[in-house]
């Protein structure tokens, strides 16, 4: 009895441990598609037996891996390596002499069209193909797709340790776009969402980027439990031990930030701008000025925009400034040395939304007049093309779009989701604050219409966006003369039925300006409460500056 009693506890505890391990198990939700993928580039080595006009045959078939779409190099052995030690031979050298195509596979042969190369098949019958071991890069773009979807896949491709991931610009759904910027890549990959029976169906489309070719396409269907998993692993943001990397007092007439790669060489660059002047500094252990350009017509910065919306390969400065009565916008490009203006348009809000310029009209009495639409900017003027059509009534720094789900800030400083019919589906409890606020003009004194505002950045992150949330050193959040007496960056995201928020970073004494973000780091500028820090007074310095945090950032 003691016996059994005996066995009984270790068959429990073994029990207990494999229904442990197999509940904590990772579950792979992209396996179709990770197989799919891999199974077009295996590692294989074969032999030419049979050239016929311009089709090979192989002596490799499905039993082997090939399959129909498979692209390989055509290559011929040449002279022996021999190990300079031991004399031995240990390979011999190859001569690459062009690529072909699977078009057709049996289980023991397969055959294929040359698509690169003058290929003759030697009389020893020594010509051979191969898909090489080396990493095939591929350029990956998650389209439309949620971030912590695209995200979760790149990851698990990543692991495979098979591909080298080079990273699309985000929502871009086109694959015309994708293949006009290469980048050196073999593949083009391209995830596309949509929704049905209330879970995700997820496509994957894969392109040789040589020919435009399209190699495959497979789908899965992803569940509500496996979305939300994802979206716990992979959208959360890490500011790890809400520790500042670096801290620089600047100025006080400093208010914006964008970082970006200007003059096309240097990586980690980062703008910081006044109302009238830009300065372009370089990211290493401490800030290091590259450039200084002064804005020409200096006013209020309404709006700073970075973005390569030329496609060259370097990003282009959107600013938007009112000076007086007036609006102007201006685009600054880096040229030979420095920083020219290429642009410059009147009476117009510009903003970069999604890789593409967009547009609205200003109006002295109304501020934003009329409908968004997309632009196409000349040196003084500007051809007005398709209107950008929201659910909801917006002005141009007011909203983002994901999916079927639109943030916007709201009048009172609110901010609201609707879905795609305007309908409103959620809306913050308080005001989270406004960035400037002008008169609307009515050429009559005394009357008034009221004022139109500015509202802060509102930027694109995982499957939602950052918000500044401001809290006013008197409680009163329109009362923003007195100014605000800390804010915070937050993370919202939609999940369908609500919103999760996130904070960023901790509460930050006095107002959050302008904010950037780049793979791995968080710049935010900070002025103090009533915009001067009186421990400077202390110190015998100026006490009105404005702080530039650079944290650690990972998403």
């Amino acid at each position: 009895m003691h016996y059994f009693k005996k066995c009984s506890i270790f068959l429990f505890l073994f029990l207990f441990i494999l229904l442990t391990k197999q509940g904590y198990a990772q579950v792979d939700y992209f396996q179709n598609f990770k197989e799919s993928l891999l199974s077009y580039f295996p590692i294989i080595t074969g032999k030419v037996i049979k050239l016929e006009n311009n089709e090979l045959t192989f002596d490799k078939g499905a039993k082997d891996g090939i399959k129909k779409g498979q692209r390989v190099v055509l290559f011929e052995e040449t002279m022996p390596l021999i190990h300079p030690v031991t004399r031995q031979i240990i390979g011999k050298s190859e001569k690459i002499i062009g690529s072909a195509e699977v078009v057709s596979v049996e289980e023991n042969s397969s055959k294929a069209i040359i698509i690169e190369g003058n290929i003759n098949l030697p009389k020893e019958n020594s010509l051979l193909f191969k898909i090489p071991k080396s990493k095939i890069k591929i350029l990956y773009a998650q389209g439309n797709t949620e971030w912590a979807v695209g995200e979760g896949y790149y990851r698990e491709l990543k692991n495979t340790e098979r591909f080298e991931l080079i990273n699309a610009p985000v929502n871009i759904n086109e694959v015309d776009n994708l293949l006009k910027e290469p980048q050196n890549a073999d593949v083009v990959l391209l995830l596309k969402q949509s929704k049905q029976n209330g879970n995700i169906k997820l496509t994957q489309e894969l392109y040789w980027i040589k020919d435009k070719k399209l190699l495959s396409r497979s789908e899965t269907e992803l569940s509500a439990v496996a979305i939300n998993e994802l979206r716990k692993k992979y959208a959360s943001l890490i500011v790890p031990e809400g520790h500042t990397l670096l801290s620089f007092r600047l100025s006080r007439g400093v208010n914006r930030v964008a970082t970006g790669n200007f003059d096309g060489i240097s990586q980690n660059q980062i703008l910081i701008a006044s109302d009238n002047e830009i300065s372009l500094y370089l990211i290493d252990v401490d800030l290091k000025l590259k450039s200084n350009y002064l804005i020409p017509i200096g006013g209020d910065i309404l709006w700073f925009d970075t973005g390569d919306i030329d496609k060259d390969g370097k990003d282009e400065i959107i600013v938007t400034i009112k000076k007086d009565d007036r609006v102007v916008s201006s685009i600054i490009k880096w040229v030979g040395d420095g920083f020219v203006e290429i642009s410059r348009i009147n009476d117009i809000f510009l903003r970069i939304y999604d890789g593409s310029l967009i547009a609205q009209a200003y109006s002295p009495s109304e501020g934003f007049n009329g409908e968004i639409f997309y632009i196409l900017p000349q040196k003084s003027t500007y051809q007005k093309n398709s209107i950008l059509k929201l659910p909801v009534k917006a002005n141009i720094y007011d909203f983002y779009i994901f999916g079927d789900t639109t943030f916007k800030w709201e009048d009172d400083g609110s901010l609201a989701v609707y879905n795609n019919k305007g309908i409103p589906l959620w809306r913050s409890q308080e005001p989270m604050g406004f960035g400037l606020q002008y008169e609307k003009q009515t050429g009559i004194a005394m009357l008034s219409l009221g004022k139109w505002k500015v509202q802060s950045r509102i930027k694109p992150l995982s499957n939602g966006v950052i918000v500044i949330e401001k809290k006013p050193l008197l409680g009163f959040v329109n009362a923003s003369t007195f100014g605000y007496r800390s804010s915070k960056l937050q993370l919202l995201q939609w999940t369908g039925i609500g919103i999760e928020q996130t904070d960023i970073t901790d509460e930050m004494s006095g107002e959050i300006l302008d904010y950037a973000v780049s793979s791995d780091k968080l710049f935010v500028l900070v002025k103090p409460p009533f915009g001067f820090n009186p421990k400077r007074i202390l110190q015998g310095e100026s006490p009105f500056e404005t702080i530039l945090h650079i944290l650690s950032f990972k998403y």
